[in-house]
């Protein structure tokens, strides 16, 4: 019975959960093809594939971490939309243990399609990455690609504990919700939501993250450097992702002084919505810190000229730069997928403000504002995480706070992530505009 409502429901909420599944699946493809690599450095004989193996481990660590956010604030996102819905059910009688185990059910009846979807495809995409360091000449012998079952119920594993996790966590607190205050669309604080558990879990990333940036102080210049100023840009991004709640509301400071009444009121909503919309900046951080901190690290490694003739650390630097691009790839899907489900949400409200006189238009340019200040945020946060893994490294390798590489490439990735997020909103909001503002409100969400 649970189990035929809960796939109506998906079916019913086709955009938003369809959001969720691509996270999952390319998270997964993620996982798998690092296991896959982890694999295929051990199988090699004579422990001739240590470098590949080092290589994937360490790169494939911070992936997990960044997969298991990922997943767990798209998947968190699409919950929390549900509010109202599932306020419904528990005023017909359902208890807050079935609302939970209705929650769990549904996502469960997506992630499991989205994981078997990512599993070809990481095997793929290892095999690829896998010639690409043989050819770069980080793997020195002839190595295969080895694919156990382990290795994909270790990459598929993963996804599927983040998202129950991320499922019982906002199942539980949708539970807890009064049915009456959210039926009455109170069913978070308005503006600023921070929660207890989301405020410690922040403080815990960005003591590791900062603690991480420090130790790397301390280190000795070599191989390992890297290793552990790498982890303080993913660990401050997360940390100020989950604070990020605090921050949203911080440009509607700046609405007196516009004279736009579009813009006026893009950021006005945008500090009513904090709470739906931190996840979006959260993962906007996440993909502007970490792009920023990883690529300018290599850049500052690559600045260093006095290289000995037989040093492998150009071959090691270009399959670096491959795989911060896929961990970048996924990031921007996130980001996508976020405001995707986000943005559809919003049919009902774009509708309203129709019915009020605002025109398609102005809702356009509403969102694009929106869109622009959310960026801006993530740039502010992104830029704090990035420092926490630039200037540490930085100070080691060439005593000086300020990274090698070309200037414009800081300026190219917050272009590229507000175009992630532009694009994203405007096909979205077109899209849920296209209706009447009367059948847009008529929407059931």
């Amino acid at each position: 019975m649970m189990w035929r409502f809960a796939l109506r429901t998906v079916r019913a909420r086709t955009s938003a959960y369809l959001a969720a599944a691509a996270v999952i699946a390319a998270g997964t493809a993620l996982l798998v093809a690092f296991a896959a690599l982890v694999t295929s450095g051990n199988a090699v004989a004579d422990g001739r594939g240590e470098s590949l193996t080092m290589l994937a481990l360490i790169m494939g660590g911070w992936t997990v971490v960044v997969v298991i956010f990922g997943i767990a604030a798209t998947v968190s996102l699409v919950i929390a939309q549900r509010t109202r819905e599932l306020a419904l059910i528990r005023s017909i009688g359902a208890v807050p243990r079935q609302v939970r185990a209705l929650v769990l059910v549904e996502t469960v009846a997506v992630a499991v399609p989205a994981l078997l979807a990512g599993v070809l495809p990481g095997t793929g995409l290892g095999g690829l990455l896998l010639d690409r360091m043989a050819a770069l000449g980080v793997v020195t012998v002839s190595a295969r690609l080895v694919v156990h079952g382990s290795t994909i119920v270790a990459g598929a594993g993963v996804s599927l504990l983040a998202a129950v996790i991320a499922a019982l966590l906002a199942g539980r607190r949708a539970a807890t919700i009064a049915p009456v205050q959210a039926l009455a669309g109170e069913a978070g604080p308005a503006g600023v939501a921070l929660s207890r558990t989301k405020a410690r879990l922040g403080a815990l990333f960005l003591v590791i993250g900062f603690g991480s940036g420090v130790g790397t102080l301390f280190m000795a210049d070599g191989p390992l450097l890297a290793a552990g100023a790498g982890p303080a840009c993913i660990g401050v991004a997360i940390g100020l992702a989950l604070l990020s709640p605090a921050t949203v509301a911080i440009p509607d400071a700046l609405t007196a002084r516009l004279p736009s009444s579009t813009s006026r009121l893009a950021l006005r909503n945008l500090a009513a919505r904090a709470a739906e919309a931190t996840p979006v900046v959260g993962a906007l951080t996440l993909l502007i810190g970490i792009a920023t901190g990883t690529l300018y690290m290599q850049a500052t490694e690559d600045s260093i000229t006095n290289r000995a003739p037989d040093d492998v650390a150009p071959q090691f630097a270009a399959a670096n730069y491959m795989i911060v691009g896929l961990i970048i790839a996924f990031s921007a899907i996130t980001v996508a997928n976020s405001l995707v489900a986000a943005t559809w949400k919003r049919r009902r409200e774009f509708g309203l403000l129709r019915l009020t006189a605002v025109t398609r238009r102005q809702v356009l340019g509403m969102v694009v504002i929106e869109s622009a200040a959310a960026t801006f945020v993530s740039v502010v946060l992104g830029t704090v995480a990035a420092a926490a893994t630039i200037v540490p490294y930085s100070l080691v390798k060439t005593g000086s706070p300020i990274p090698g590489g070309p200037g414009w490439m800081f300026p190219a990735i917050v272009a590229s992530g507000f175009a992630v997020a532009l694009a994203a909103t405007t096909a979205t909001s077109l899209r849920a505009t296209r209706e009447p503002p009367l059948t847009a409100l008529g929407v059931g969400g």
